[in-house]
């Protein structure tokens, strides 16, 4: 009697756990700026798609650790390849395992020589060049795509190419996203819907200018 007890109570156990993991988390309007709030504390431009969070690029190494930061925003130009606009913006995970990064800041590969620290002070310890983890989070744009009733396992069936920006995003985008390999959550996959394009509401004379701009998006993530 007691083993078959115990035999039911792993079961249970076990179905308990296997619920439990294959599950997703929701987050309502998450946001992220462009490069002008990369290092002000209330804006940001470093967000964490596990947990729906934004920081600055001070906050993201002191305080959350670079561990999480999956996505970046810049607006602007990228060198990066033939087709990418100069004047859009442009989401892009800390590291690309194929580019040739130089940090260089009047020279350097940009967005990512564009998040260098505070502007007056370029080679801060922040610096995203001196980051000692820079996550090569997988993002590829997508169609046909039901957001609104992700599960779990249409997540995981999502074939993320690798892929580590994304050029001249606009409303109404569906971006699909992987952890990297050094992420905590490796492996697990997501989606974000891009809401909203809304200007910096404390600076109303740069209204309309990207760098001052953030993108409000929705996230559903794996478990």
């Amino acid at each position: 009697m007691k083993k078959i007890a115990f035999i039911l109570m792993c079961t249970m156990l076990f179905t308990l756990t296997v619920e439990a993991k294959n599950k997703i988390k929701s987050y309502p309007d998450c946001y992220v700026y462009a490069q002008s709030g990369r290092n002000t504390a209330a804006k940001g431009s470093a967000v964490s798609l596990y947990t729906g969070s934004t920081y600055s690029l001070e906050n993201a190494y002191n305080s959350a650790g670079t561990d999480d930061i999956d996505l970046m925003l810049y607006y602007g130009k990228a060198n990066k390849a033939n087709g990418y606009k100069d004047k859009a913006f442009h989401l892009f995970s800390p590291e690309d395992p194929g580019a040739v990064i130089d940090w260089e800041k009047d020279g350097g590969t940009t967005p990512y020589c564009k998040f260098e620290g505070k502007s007056d002070n370029p080679d801060s310890y922040f610096a995203l060049k001196n980051w000692k983890k820079r996550n090569a989070t997988k993002i590829q744009r997508v169609t046909g795509v039901d957001f609104f009733n992700a599960t779990y396992e249409s997540l995981d069936s999502l074939k993320v190419e690798n892929n580590y920006m994304i050029s001249d995003v606009k409303v109404g985008d569906i971006i699909a996203f992987e952890f990297a390999p050094t992420h905590r959550k490796a492996g697990l996959k997501g989606l974000m819907v891009v809401k909203f394009i809304k200007d910096d509401e404390t600076k109303p004379e740069k209204a309309g200018q990207g760098p001052y701009q953030q993108i409000i998006f929705d996230i559903k993530v794996q478990k």
